[in-house]
């Protein structure tokens, strides 16, 4: 599967390692915690591909790649219903 963000959504990143969100025809920002910043940077660097940034960051962290899909699922999933991300076709 491939993620990507929504249409006209872009990413600034922090200097306490979060990032801000802001869509392009949104009035309202989502803030990333240093976590959520490291999968977003993680898909963005993969281009989208969910399975090349699992096992980039469950490399990285030396953790099992099924809980890092649980958490990149969960917390995709909840972007994805609020247009930060979509899935690419």
């Amino acid at each position: 599967m491939r993620i990507l963000p929504g249409d006209g959504v872009t990413s600034t990143a922090l200097t306490n390692g979060q990032i801000t969100l802001r869509g392009q025809d949104r009035a309202d920002r989502f803030r990333c915690t240093p976590l959520a910043a490291t999968m977003w940077f993680a898909l963005r660097h993969n281009d989208g591909f969910v399975d090349l940034a699992v096992d980039a960051l469950a490399d990285v962290w030396q953790t099992d790649r099924d809980k890092v899909r649980t958490v990149m699922d969960a917390w995709s999933r909840k972007l994805i219903a609020d247009g930060w991300l979509k899935t690419a076709q």
